[in-house]
């Protein structure tokens, strides 16, 4: 084969995790990686030479054809995922590296789903007798939204080994976004109730030791199957404002009204009338208040303190 078909057969070699889905999108984008490569004249035939110099050359190729930021972040993302996959972790983590800015992806709108709309999903998810594994769904929906997870980690959840009762703490492993695992510390009573009503719903999992929350040899099918089940329920961004991730918006919205005592400023017109309700409520504490909630929340979502561009997607901006 051809130095330049090599790394792209790579590509379709390396051996991801995660659904199928977002290994296929992986390999598309890092084979566009290697395009932007072959049209920089770089000759490299192995994912373990890869470096920042190349890297590098893929911004400034992009960025000269005009693609912006986000767009190069995304690229350079799937790229990464391929280095590791072939032990290559020389690639700086750090985007800024080659002059990339993250973009910010705040939403000035609220997805997050009304409590009173969830209840009568839930309700109704657990009385339909036709379906039977209506019961599991509604298990990791109410995870998804008292506990915040996303629809895969709550469906690949381990509660027998990373729920520490004595402590109230639960280990995020599996299903994460990127791969990071989480602890979510100081669990509410409520939180733990609802980790209790799932816990009969574990089964073993095609992962030797490992137990989760969907059924038995189904796999990543049934992630299909649990939207399926809250469509049909009435869990629609038509029906319900929000869908399934407007639990997990539900949930950061309540963290940051029960640290700040007022509501986020993607629940007003404007960030004047946020500034204005915000001060009446806090007074001059206010902005101390909304740092120290967005940087909870940013936590719990499986970043680091400080990312202003998550919790903005989940609170919008108060600056």
């Amino acid at each position: 084969m051809g130095k330049s078909d090599s790394l792209k057969f790579a590509v379709n070699r390396a051996t991801l995790s995660g659904q199928k889905t977002k290994q296929h999108r992986i390999r598309q984008t890092a084979r566009h990686f290697v395009d932007v490569l072959r049209q920089a004249n770089m000759g490299i035939e192995k994912w373990t030479n890869v470096s920042n110099k190349h890297f590098q050359r893929v911004a400034d190729a992009m960025r000269a054809d005009g693609v912006g930021d986000g767009r190069i972040a995304e690229v350079f993302t799937a790229a990464r995922h391929i280095c590791r996959a072939y032990g290559n972790d020389q690639i700086s983590e750090s985007n800024a590296t080659f002059g990339v800015k993250r973009g910010s992806i705040a939403n000035a709108m609220s997805r997050a789903v009304a409590a009173d709309v969830f209840q009568g999903t839930l309700t109704r998810m657990r009385n339909d007798k036709s379906y039977p594994h209506a019961g599991r769904a509604a298990a990791q929906i109410d995870l998804m939204y008292n506990v915040g997870l996303r629809r895969e980690e709550s469906a690949k959840l381990d509660l027998p080994n990373d729920w520490d009762r004595e402590n109230h703490s639960l280990l995020v492993q599996y299903g994460t976004k990127g791969g990071r695992p989480r602890t979510l510390y100081g669990l509410s009573r409520q939180q733990e109730a609802a980790l209790k009503r799932a816990e009969e719903y574990v089964s073993p999992s095609d992962r030797k030791g490992i137990n989760n929350l969907m059924p038995e040899g189904m796999g990543d099918e049934w992630l299909h199957r649990l939207d399926y089940a809250a469509r049909k329920h009435g869990l629609t961004g038509k029906d319900a404002g929000g869908t399934l991730h407007g639990l997990r918006h539900e949930r950061f919205r309540q963290m940051y009204v029960d640290h700040t005592g007022f509501e986020p400023p993607n629940q007003y017109d404007s960030v004047q009338a946020f500034h204005e309700a915000a001060q009446a409520t806090a007074g001059d504490d206010w902005p101390r208040l909304d740092d120290e909630a967005r940087d909870n929340i940013e936590v719990a979502a499986g970043h680091s303190p400080g990312r202003r561009d998550v919790s903005n997607a989940y609170l919008g901006s108060s600056r």
